[in-house]
């Protein structure tokens, strides 16, 4: 039997491709992928990381004590200066903190909060604002001049160039407050004198001049002229590591096809965008041509800050899914989680506010995996706050908000493909998986439609999601369900973005009353958490739609409405998920439920070298499909103690052990293959060369199988 080696990893984080030499798997198993989702990370001291695989540049650990100042002590022109100058200096080591005491959630809520923990020392007012430049300005190299009366994007082209130059973009009024509190630094440009001042003109200019030497996975896209007067987000990041800052007016032509060359010279796969557009989809239709995700981020604040936080998630408990039932299973998923400044803002008010309410009913957030680089201690947060009735989703359309097709024609962004390369669907979507695994989501909700060439990219490229939801904006009837590659189901959504009550309240009653009762029912939504549907009205609809319709209505988390439904439908699903689910170790002083528990966070691990066995037992027979198992590096442990031999067996009717696969070969965090089918009631992992420590250790469990 032919065996396909191939690995997709992130190790370093790095990105490695190839096969390894020597590596085997025999039996019955190819092994499709081997990946590294969880990479032990260790906090870095100093400098940022940023290696290949990686969407966004990860900061050192922030200072024992950061020197705070709010945006609103700064004019507009020196919200640039200290953003910049926070950029320059945390490139180092994050010391400084931009503060916004406007903020939905309170200016000192996620500095205070256990999973950030960041200590605030000197709090500089608009009084002392220049001290704090004073405090640091041995740390960059000088000033880039710029006028924004002439043009305000001069702001974008001037911190641009102040990035590359490790300097600081001023206007000459700011300068002149440097010097009159003894802050003497030279120019290192003046732009004062450009003559371009239209956005095409100074945009060609950074395009031609500047660009060439620009960081090319990310551009901050910025309005210059910021109608609520906040210019300080992202900006941070972009001074960091010398990225572009740029602000292109999508639905006029002559600009949308300016921006397009610069999201030419990006690749997919290794290229975001932060910040937000002049509309949502004119930006969107755009970037996603070229298999750019787009990170929301047009108020998020001290990204270079939060990177920095403890960079090891802490992904929550998966619980076993209900018995199927012949009834209706309705899956409920929140908005607006791809946009990182609603995770940092809006989220955290609702989320709090909501605790009385979650918990009661599944729900269905959807999250940015992107957090994972930029805020991990604001994920974190999230995930270890979260009841086993809150369950997490990847937001539109995976790692970034992408549109692979538009239902709806807006000025600058047409109804139709914009995404029509199937390399660059193919590298967005292997961006996609390891920001999956390294979020530990299961299910993508995607904009507005998926034709079959991106289905199938999500299917090979993606393959540890369970499903995906389509939207139906307008009720396109293009816009359908299917089941790709034998194994992943995209459901299209009854109804996307509900607002109000009444509407879901109906739609739902509709679909219950129209059915037939002969099969199981699956209806999934999505509802817009600016509207009404907040946590305790979902609540109220679960409980009303109970008392109508007594014992035919189950509300369930995403990651089991999708095994359900493939369960339901005689397709593979995650046995491990079973109610009736038994799992065993090799004696009975370990905990072998920790190995089908969800998470990568918890692991099996073996009493002796002598008991390196854990087996599982379905409650039934099953047609097995394919297997994933994560070992001790997939749980933050040193690869060392990864496995370098094990074999997997199935019981057969007969009641005979049957190998179904050999593994050996250099240890690797993750073994995902796929089996020549075969029917078994049981499955047994032995190891027989584990780690240094002579200990086996299984994070997680994984086997697909169908009736």
């Amino acid at each position: 039997m032919e065996t396909i080696r191939r690995l997709i990893g992130l190790g370093s984080l790095g990105l490695v491709l190839g096969g390894w030499p020597g590596d085997a798997f025999g039996g019955d198993a190819a092994v499709r992928n081997r990946y590294v989702p969880h990479p032990e990370v260790a906090p870095l001291t100093h400098g940022i990381a940023w290696p290949r695989g990686q969407a966004l540049p990860r900061f050192a650990t922030p200072a024992p004590a950061l020197d705070a100042i709010e945006v609103q002590a700064l004019s507009r022109d020196e919200q640039i200066t200290f953003s910049a100058l926070q950029g320059q200096v945390n490139r180092e080591r994050p010391r400084i903190l931009l503060l916004d005491a406007r903020s939905d959630e309170g200016r000192d809520t996620w500095p205070e909060t256990a999973t950030v923990g960041l200590t605030v020392g000197h709090r500089y007012d608009h009084e002392t604002r220049y001290d704090l430049v004073a405090k640091f300005a041995g740390e960059v190299a000088g000033l880039v001049v710029y006028d924004p009366d002439l043009s305000p994007h001069h702001r974008n082209l001037a911190g641009t160039v102040a990035g590359l130059r490790q300097a600081l973009p001023v206007t000459t009024g700011v300068r002149g407050e440097l010097e009159a509190h003894g802050i003497h630094l030279e120019v290192v440009e003046d732009l004062t004198e450009l003559e371009g001042t239209s956005p095409l003109e100074v945009y060609r200019h950074l395009y031609e001049t500047v660009w060439p030497l620009c960081e090319k996975r990310l551009i901050v896209s910025a309005r210059p002229e910021n109608r609520g007067g906040d210019f300080h987000h992202t900006r941070d990041i972009a001074a960091a590591c010398g990225a572009a800052v740029v602000w292109l007016d999508n639905r006029i032509p002559e600009e949308r096809a300016l921006m397009r060359r610069f999201l030419g010279d990006m690749t997919a796969g290794e290229g975001v965008v932060l910040g937000w557009y002049s509309t949502e989809r004119s930006g969107i239709t755009t970037a996603s041509e070229f298999g750019i995700g787009t990170l929301p981020a047009d108020h998020f604040i001290s990204g270079s800050v939060y990177s920095g936080t403890d960079p090891r998630i802490l992904i929550p408990l998966v619980p076993r899914m209900p018995a199927l039932t012949n009834q209706v299973y309705v899956a409920i998923f929140i908005s607006d989680g791809d946009n990182i400044q609603y995770t940092q803002r809006a989220l955290r008010r609702i989320w709090d506010r909501a605790s009385p309410s979650r918990g009661r009913v599944p729900l269905n957030w959807t999250i940015a995996p992107g957090l994972v680089d930029i805020a991990p201690g604001i994920l974190n947060y999230y995930y270890t706050t979260a009841t086993t009735n809150d369950c997490f989703v990847n937001g539109p359309s995976g790692m970034g908000y992408l549109m692979p097709f538009n239902t709806l024609e807006e000025p600058g962004a047409p109804v139709g493909n914009p995404l029509e390369d199937p390399r660059r669907m193919a590298g967005y979507a292997r961006l996609t998986e390891t920001y999956l695994q390294r979020a530990g989501l299961r299910g993508v909700t995607i904009w507005d439609q998926a034709l079959p060439m991106h289905r199938a990219a999500y299917a090979e490229h993606c393959r540890t999601l369970y499903g995906a939801t389509v939207q139906n904006f307008r009720d396109v009837p293009s816009v359908a369900g299917s089941v790709e590659a034998g194994h992943l189901w995209f459901d299209r959504l009854v109804v996307p973005y509900v607002g109000t009550y009444e509407h879901i309240r109906r739609s739902l009653t509709g679909q219950i009353e129209q059915w037939d009762g002969c099969s199981p029912l699956f209806l999934a939504y999505q509802v817009s958490i600016w509207g009404e549907m907040k946590p305790d009205r979902i609540v109220g609809l679960q409980e009303e739609l109970t008392r109508r319709f007594p014992g035919q209505v189950t509300f369930v988390r995403a990651d089991h409405y999708f095994n359900l439904h493939n369960q339901a439908e005689g397709l593979p699903f995650n046995l491990a998920l079973l109610p009736g689910v038994e799992v065993r170790g090799g004696d009975s002083r370990t905990r072998p439920e920790l190995a089908i528990d969800g998470t990568p966070n918890t692991f099996w691990q073996s009493s002796s070298p002598d008991s390196n066995m854990v087996e599982l037992a379905f409650g039934g027979r099953y047609r097995l499909h394919r297997c994933l198992v994560r070992h001790a590096g997939a749980a933050g442990l040193s690869p060392t103690l990864n496995p370098r031999a094990f074999t997997v067996q199935v019981r057969l009717q007969d009641g005979a052990w049957r190998t179904i696969g050999e593994f050996r070969g250099d240890p690797v965090d993750v073994t995902d293959f796929d089996l020549t089918p075969v029917t078994a009631d049981q499955l047994r992992l032995s190891v027989e060369e584990p780690g240094l420590d002579g200990l086996a250790r299984v994070a997680e469990l994984e086997v697909y199988g169908s009736r």
